[in-house]
Formats: C-alpha cells, sequence, structure tokens
C-alpha cells in the first residue's frame, strides 16, 4: 500500500490543505513531517485513519471533534494504491447530514464507484488490504508514544502486545469464542437468577394466600347478611318513582300557588289604584267611563287657568316695562336738574322745553304712575300663584286619573292570570292526591308519620340511603368474590411456578458447571498453547529475524542481537517475554531495564518496525493459509523523541534506504542533521489555521 494524494477540507486544524499541490503525488520511501509541537503534524495522520476506517480509528474523538472549529463540516480525499491498482476514498461529515463515504477504483480514464455505505465501504477495504481494522492500524500505524510503551513494558505486557498485534486469529478466536461464550453462560445465569425464587418461599406465598381467601370469605358471608336486611328494609318503604312523583307535584302546587298569590297581591293592587272593590268586568267597564269624564273636565279646567296665567304674564310684562321707561326719564330730569343753574329742561318724550314747575310736576305724575303700577303688579302675582296653584292642582288630579285609568286596563290580564293559575292549581292538586292514594296513603302527613320522616325530601333522602347502602354493600360482595377467585388463581400459579421454581433451580446448577469447564478449557488449555506454541515455536523466530537488521542499523552496530526469551507467570502476571540485548561493546547480554533510556528507545523502536515489517508473512501455525496482508506502509508519530543527534541520524539512513516498505511517514518535531534532501512535509500554523507544504 502507498499513499499518493491526501485532500483536507475543514480537518481539525486545516482548513484546505491538498498534498502535494497540483497533479503530482507522494514519493515513496521515506517522508518527514516536520513541524513545532501543536501544528497538526498527527492531525494528517488521522485524516488519513479517518478516510479508511472512519472514526474507529481515531481514538476518542467523535466526528463533531474532527470538524474545524469554524465550520459545521469536513471531507478527507485520499488516493492510495495497492498491488498496482488505484483506489480514492472520499469521506465527509456534515453534523446536519451526518456521515458520507465513498470508495472508487482507477479503471485506465476515470473513477469507477465500488461502494458508498460505511458497511460496503469496510467491506471492499478489508478485501482490498487483505486485514481487518484492528490489525491494519497495528500494521499501518505506530502511534505517540507507543516506542516508548514498548520500551518501559513489562514481560507479561510485552508478551501480550505481540499477541494482539499479530492477531493469532485460530487460537484468538477459540479464546475469544469462549470467553464469549462464558459471557452469555454468565448473562444466563444471572437472568435466571434475577427470576428464580426459592421453592420455599413460594409455598409460604401459597399459605398467606390461603389466609387471605378465608378472611374474604368470612367478609364476604358478613357484607352478604347486610344486604339481605338491607333488601328487607327496602321493600317497606314506598315505591321511589312514586315517591319522586309525590315530590314534583308537591313541589309544582307550592310554586304554583306562590304563583296565584301572586297574581292575586297584583290584581288587588290594581283595584285599589283603579279605585274599584271588584274585578267585575261591567264594573270596570263603568269606572272606565267615569275616569274618561273626570279627565275632560279636568283638562278644560286646567287649559283655562294656563290661558289666564297667560294673560297676567302679558300684564306684568307691560307693567315692567313701563317701569323701565319711567325710570330713564326721572333719572334724566334729575340729572338736567342738578347740572343746570338756569332751571329750563326739556321734556324727555318730545324734547319740548320744560320750566322748572312743569319739570317737577311731570316728576311727581311719573312717580305716581310708578306706585300704582307697582301695586297692580303686586295684585297680579298673587293671583298668577293662585291659578299656578290651583293648576298644579288640576295636574295632580289628572295623574291621579291616568294611573286609576292604567290600572282599570290592567285589572283585566291580572284577572285572567289569577284565573289561568287558579286552573293549574286545582289540576296540580288532584294529580297529588292520585298519588298519595297510589302510595297506599290518604295524606302525605300519613306517609311521613308512617316511616318517621319529617317530609318528603327527608324520606327521599333516607331512600336513597339505602339504596346506595345496598348498592355499596353489593358492590363489596363482588369485590370480594373477584378477590377470592384472583388468589385461588394466584395458588394455582404460585403451585405451578413452584415446579417451575425447581427445574430452573436445576438449570443454573447445569450452566454453572458448564461456566466453569469453559474457564477452565480457556484459561489452561487454550491460553497455555498460545504460550507454548505459537508464540515461543513461531513468532520468536520470525520477530528476532526482522528486528535484529533494525536495532543494529538504529544503534550503529552496538547491540547486534536481540532476544525474546519466554518467562513464566508470577503472581496475577501471567505468561511473558523478557527483551534481552547483546551489547558488542561491552560483549554482554543486557535486560531491557539496564540500558540507558535513549538505547531503549531505539531498540524498542526497531522491535516495533519488525513487527509491522513481518505483517506480511507471519502465519500463527505452520499449515494456516498464507495470505499476505498488503499494507507495505508506515506511519511513525513522534518515535525519535528519546534519541539524541546520533541516534536520530542513524534511524533516518536506517529508514531512507529501508526497502521493507513502500512507503514510511515519520512525523517528528527535532531537527535532523543533513538530510536536506529527504522529503519532507514541513506544517506550519497561522492563529487556528494550520497548512502543510510538500517539498522535495
Amino acid at each position: 500500500m502507498k499513499l499518493l494524494r491526501l485532500e483536507l477540507k475543514n480537518f481539525k486544524p486545516f482548513r484546505d490543505l491538498e498534498l502535494p499541490e497540483g497533479e503530482g503525488e507522494l514519493p515513496g520511501g521515506l517522508i518527514l513531517i516536520r513541524g513545532p509541537n501543536s501544528t497538526g503534524k498527527s492531525s494528517i495522520f488521522e485524516a488519513i485513519l479517518w478516510a479508511l476506517w472512519g472514526p474507529d480509528a481515531v481514538d476518542n474523538l467523535t466526528n463533531d471533534e474532527l470538524v474545524n472549529f469554524t465550520s459545521t463540516w469536513c471531507k478527507v480525499v485520499l488516493v492510495f494504491e495497492v498491488a498496482g491498482t488505484r483506489y480514492k476514498m472520499d469521506r465527509s461529515y456534515s453534523s446536519a447530514k451526518g456521515m458520507t463515504v465513498v470508495l472508487y477504483t482507477w479503471t485506465g480514464d476515470a473513477w469507477k464507484r465500488l461502494a458508498n455505505k460505511s458497511k460496503s465501504v469496510s467491506n471492499e477495504l478489508v478485501q482490498i488490504l487483505n486485514l481487518e481494522l484492528k490489525q491494519a492500524l497495528d500494521t499501518l500505524m505506530v502511534r505517540q508514544g507507543e516506542v516508548a510503551l514498548i520500551a518501559n513494558a513489562t514481560p507479561a505486557m510485552l508478551r501480550n502486545l505481540i499477541v494482539r498485534v499479530y492477531n493469532i486469529e485460530l487460537l484468538d478466536k477459540m479464546s475469544d469464542h469462549l470467553k464469549s461464550f462464558e459471557l452469555d453462560l454468565d448473562a444466563q445465569i444471572r437472568g435466571l437468577e434475577d427470576d428464580y425464587i426459592r421453592p420455599e418461599h413460594i409455598q409460604e406465598q401459597i399459605k398467606d394466600t390461603r389466609i387471605r381467601i378465608e378472611d374474604h370469605e368470612r367478609s364476604l358471608a358478613s357484607n352478604e347478611a347486610e344486604a339481605g336486611a338491607t333488601k328487607d328494609h327496602l321493600k317497606e318503604m314506598p315505591d321511589p318513582e312514586g315517591l319522586e312523583a309525590i315530590h314534583t307535584l308537591t313541589q309544582e302546587v307550592e310554586r304554583i300557588e306562590r304563583e296565584y298569590d301572586s297574581s292575586v297581591r297584583y290584581r288587588d293592587s290594581d283595584l285599589v289604584d283603579a279605585g274599584l272593590s271588584s274585578a267585575d268586568a261591567e264594573v270596570v267597564q263603568a269606572r272606565l267611563k267615569i275616569l274618561k269624564k273626570e279627565t275632560k273636565r279636568y283638562e278644560s279646567s286646567r287649559k283655562k287657568l294656563i290661558t289666564e296665567i297667560a294673560e297676567v304674564d302679558g300684564k306684568l310684562g307691560a307693567i315692567a316695562a313701563t317701569k323701565t321707561d319711567l325710570s330713564k326719564k326721572i333719572m334724566t330730569l334729575e340729572d338736567v336738574s342738578t347740572d343746570d343753574d338756569s332751571g329750563v329742561t326739556e321734556c324727555p318724550t318730545c324734547a319740548k322745553p320744560l320750566s322748572a314747575e312743569e319739570r317737577d310736576h311731570l316728576l311727581a305724575e311719573y312717580r305716581q304712575i310708578l306706585k300704582h303700577d307697582k301695586e297692580t303688579s303686586k295684585t297680579l302675582n298673587d293671583r298668577r300663584v293662585a291659578v299656578s296653584d290651583e293648576v298644579r292642582g288640576l295636574e295632580e288630579h289628572l295623574s291621579d286619573i291616568s294611573k286609576a285609568h292604567d290600572a282599570v286596563r290592567r285589572i283585566k290580564e291580572k284577572q285572567k292570570d289569577v284565573d289561568r293559575a287558579e286552573t293549574r292549581l286545582s289540576k296540580q292538586r288532584v294529580m297529588l292526591l292520585d298519588a298519595i292514594k297510589k302510595a297506599g296513603v290518604t295524606d302525605i302527613e300519613s306517609l311521613l308519620k308512617k316511616h318517621g320522616a319529617k317530609s318528603i325530601l327527608d324520606l327521599q333522602r333516607r331512600l336513597d340511603v339505602l339504596s346506595t347502602k345496598l348498592g355499596e354493600i353489593v358492590s363489596q360482595c363482588d369485590s370480594f368474590r373477584k378477590l377470592i377467585d384472583r388468589e385461588q388463581g394466584t395458588i394455582e400459579e404460585l403451585e405451578a411456578k413452584s415446579v417451575k421454581m425447581s427445574e430452573l433451580g436445576a438449570e443454573i446448577n447445569a450452566l454453572r458447571s458448564l461456566n466453569e469447564h469453559s474457564k477452565y478449557v480457556r484459561l489452561k488449555l487454550v491460553s497455555g498453547f498460545v504460550a507454548d506454541y505459537v508464540v515461543q515455536k513461531r513468532l520468536l523466530g520470525i520477530i528476532r529475524g526482522a528486528t535484529n537488521e533494525y536495532v543494529r542499523a538504529f544503534t550503529n552496530n552496538q547491540y547486534t542481537g536481540i532476544d525474546l526469551v519466554p518467562t513464566a507467570a508470577r503472581g496475577r502476571s501471567g505468561a511473558g517475554l523478557a527483551l534481552k540485548i547483546h551489547d558488542q561493546r561491552d560483549d554482554a547480554t543486557k535486560k531491557a531495564s539496564q540500558l540507558s533510556f535513549g538505547d531503549r528507545t531505539a531498540v524498542s523502536l526497531g522491535l516495533r518496525l519488525g513487527i509491522s515489517r513481518t505483517m506480511s508473512s507471519i502465519r500463527p501455525l505452520r499449515d494456516s493459509p498464507s495470505i499476505a496482508p498488503r499494507i507495505r506502509c508506515v506511519m511513525l508519530d513522534e518515535p525519535l523523541g528519546g534519541l539524541d543527534k546520533n541516534r536520530r541520524a542513524s534511524v533516518v539512513s536506517s529508514l531512507v534506504n529501508d526497502q521493507s516498505f513502500e512507503q514510511i511517514l515519520l512525523i517528528t518535531h527535532t531537527d535532523i542533521q543533513g538530510w536536506d534532501d529527504v522529503p519532507s512535509i514541513d506544517v506550519s500554523k497561522s492563529g487556528s489555521s494550520a497548512t502543510a507544504k510538500l517539498l522535495m
């Protein structure tokens, strides 16, 4: 497998990245990925893994967490080559639409779609690479910190790592199957135990249920006796429908009586207003004639008096005008006599010159007229008051006559109301007497006395109370019968359950025995076979051969041999593999713990690369089918952190010349001197956005 092109859109810090730019392709061999910390170097590896396998290949990150903070979607397009065939994986994710993925293959002139669903794409990829996701990841990817983990691993941890990476399928599946079988058995046992009840506990429940049945039967007998007594009492009571009819008719009679009394009161009130003692039609008609005559007479007198008032008002007006005129003239004459010493004035009426004597005579005459008019005005005002009083008296009489006239007119309708009410009252009283006779008594008082009730309503309440009580007792009896039937059914169910629990207990014991046997086979036989045969007889020799070459190259031939020595189980730790290295300089075989951290790192990196290298040829058993994985590409994430300058140079020199892998991608944030001609991808970051460029 070789990676050819990579395109990123809104993936983590990369908003828009194309490697390489233009129409070129990524080279084979070693490619350095360089840049400071936190610039996004590891994000390039995550993009490759996510494009191939989706979120399952990216540790501890969800799809949403892979999207750039400035966007709501991301996309990765990866073009790669496997066994001479080119493929393109196009995977995108949107928080609104979810995941979409399409796998293409190059037909020579165009891309042809192979699969466009996550499941079908995953299945196609397994066929292309001859590896499933877990094993493919262990082959392709050496994660950050994994080399240090190998360098510091205990023998048990190292052995488990090798078994896990190689995925010894035949025995692994057997062990997994047994473990899954045990988990299923555990789940079955837990499920059965959740349902299991000891049979003796069920027998106690049956005993308690029988006691409850006896209590219910006693309560039922008591309620049935009370129901019988209540029925006998109800037989002595009047028929509910007849009693309801008496109550309704009594209320109707009382209502009509009130209506009749009200009609009589209104009629008698109108008789008083009309001045009548009887509502007889002839008397009423005669009264109407009298009222008409009186109205005519009073209206005539009123008109005459109003005319007289108008005449008086006219005279008073004339006197007032004369008074005003004479008062002005007197004032004029008096003013002239005061201002003019000659004694000559003009007449205010005709402008004739007047002597003093003539002026005084005229003043006296004017004053005499005013005095006479004053007396006349008083007499006229007194008369007006008297006539007005007479008019008011006549109007009061006319008002009384009008009221009497209206009352006479209403008497006819009021009398009809009285007659109608009287007719209905007589009819209802007859119906009430018939209802009382049907009840077997002569009157209501006898009926109430017979049953000790204060009123028909009280008697109805008593009847309702007895009926309700009987209904409740009957309902309680039905409830007790249902409870007894239910408890009888419960006993039958419990007896059947007791039998079932006995069978269930036997089944649980059988499953427990089977589970213990499965654990013995898995832990003692299968795991032992993995340790004794597969690991020791097959894997160790292959790993030694692939690893020694890398270790010698990475350490400048200081360490010339690496060995994995099986160790026995200790305490809770299972069997292990102790890493031992031959130091050519000291001519001594050393444990990993005796090496410096830098040397342990170099040796561990060689071991990890050796493991990835052998993935294409390993077979758990000699007769296992040889299906070579097609991933001859490895991605190393920050493996050089524990190495000094010389060791880093040795590692890079070895990887440049390595022919075991078609392509090696190496992430480093440390400078490697003297290898400027090695292809590199320089990663940089500005603000929240990162970019990368291939330098050849």
